[in-house]
This record gives C-alpha cells, sequence and structure tokens, in this order.
C-alpha cells in the first residue's frame, strides 16, 4: 500500500533540488501524524502551532531557534540564524500542518512552495 504523506515528501525533496531533508505532518493539538524517520517533532509539535497562532518571532525545533521571516495563516518560515537551515510549515487542512526541513543553502520562499505543494496533495489522505 502506498503512503500519500511519503510521497508528498518524495516529490518535495526532488522538487527542491533535494534541500528539503526531513518532513512531517502535525495537528493543531499538536500530536504528530507522521513524521520522517530522520527527526522526531514530538517534543516541539505544540509549539511549531502555537507559534503560527500566536505570531511568534521565532520558533525552536530540536533545540534550534529559527527565526520567523515569513508568515500568513496558512504558513510559516523561518531560518536558523546560527546556520542550521530553514523551516516551513504550510496548511494542510483545518488543523493538518505540513513541516519540513530544508538545508542551510535553501532559499526560503522556494521551499514553501515545494512544502505548500506536498501539503496539498495529502489533504483528505492523512
Amino acid at each position: 500500500m502506498s503512503d500519500p504523506v511519503m510521497e508528498a515528501y518524495t516529490k518535495a525533496y526532488n522538487d527542491s533540488g533535494q534541500q528539503i531533508q526531513a518532513f512531517g505532518v502535525i495537528n493543531t493539538g499538536g500530536q504528530v501524524l507522521w513524521q520522517s524517520n530522520n527527526w522526531d517533532l514530538t517534543a516541539d509539535a505544540a509549539a511549531l502551532v502555537g507559534a503560527v497562532a500566536g505570531n511568534a518571532p521565532s520558533v525552536v525545533q530540536n533545540q534550534v531557534k529559527y527565526s520567523v521571516i515569513g508568515r500568513g495563516p496558512e504558513r510559516l518560515v523561518a531560518r536558523s540564524v546560527a546556520g542550521h537551515g530553514v523551516l516551513v510549515m504550510a496548511k494542510v487542512d483545518d488543523d493538518k500542518w505540513a513541516v519540513a526541513w530544508a538545508t542551510a543553502e535553501a532559499a526560503p520562499d522556494a521551499v514553501h512552495v515545494d512544502v505548500d505543494r506536498a501539503a496539498r496533495t495529502i489533504k483528505g489522505k492523512i
């Protein structure tokens, strides 16, 4: 059986020129619904969702601080000042978010496009 989230992540990885290195789906309650095997969103999922709702100036994931450089009701784009990469969130539906981590070389806006596309393809499938 195919995994629609893994397929969406693989497409985003390829579309981003292999810069999107980790991917997950969380809900607004802070529960991790899916994550790639190379990172763990469990400790930070609730805070990530809260950062979108609360207009936070920064977010922390896996003990790395990311400064928010773009946001909207359906997106959050943040970059590590210390050079630890880019964190992107895109809304899947009313209570789910796709979360992705990309390399420090990634262009945040371009990565967001790839993550947003992935989020749209998994809508209603997770």
